[in-house]
């Protein structure tokens, strides 16, 4: 991949993970997100569990809360709707993942303050415009080619499978 279509990649995640967090985040300590449900699962890839990767689950429908988390070393992940909020709104959800990798071979964690500065800086990673790439499969960095939708009930889900392939 070029580096420009890196650096419009990088950007388009960094946009998009704004909305949800800026959505997510509104209102400080979260009194205007509705009722939550917990979710949580695992991420794998061809069957191996995902580490250090961004799972986003962005509304299928406008106006909505999105909800986001990070696989830990196994691949497992708690959603939640801000940082004073866990859970998910109920409700139907495209969901986004990725796993952003430094030239150096580090995990990139996108939380708030990182896209904040980046966005800042012109779109540009916080370390100075480091070389950044997505190690998952692309189709899985937008939430509307993943593939992937998830409905959230108002009992919430546990041990929710995303399963990601590398042959498609």
């Amino acid at each position: 991949m070029a580096r420009t279509e890196r650096r419009t990649l990088l950007i388009c995640l960094l946009v998009g993970s704004v909305a949800v967090v800026v959505g997510c985040s509104r209102g400080g300590g979260g009194g205007n997100i509705p009722k939550t449900a917990p979710v949580s699962g695992i991420v794998t890839l061809d069957g191996k569990p995902v580490d250090g990767a961004t799972v986003v689950f962005v509304p299928a429908q406008s106006p909505g809360w999105g909800a986001y988390a990070m696989t830990d070393s196994g691949g497992r992940f708690v959603l939640k709707s801000s940082e004073e909020v866990s859970g998910a709104v109920p409700g139907k959800y495209l969901v986004q993942v990725t796993k952003l990798v430094s030239a150096s071979g580090e995990t990139q964690f996108l939380v708030k303050e990182d896209i904040e500065h980046a966005l800042a800086a012109g779109g540009k990673t916080s370390d100075g415009g480091s070389d950044v790439r997505n190690v998952l499969p692309e189709k899985y960095s937008n939430a509307k080619t993943s593939g992937i939708e998830v409905t959230v009930p108002e009992t919430g889900l546990e041990n929710l499978e995303i399963r990601l392939s590398s042959s498609e």
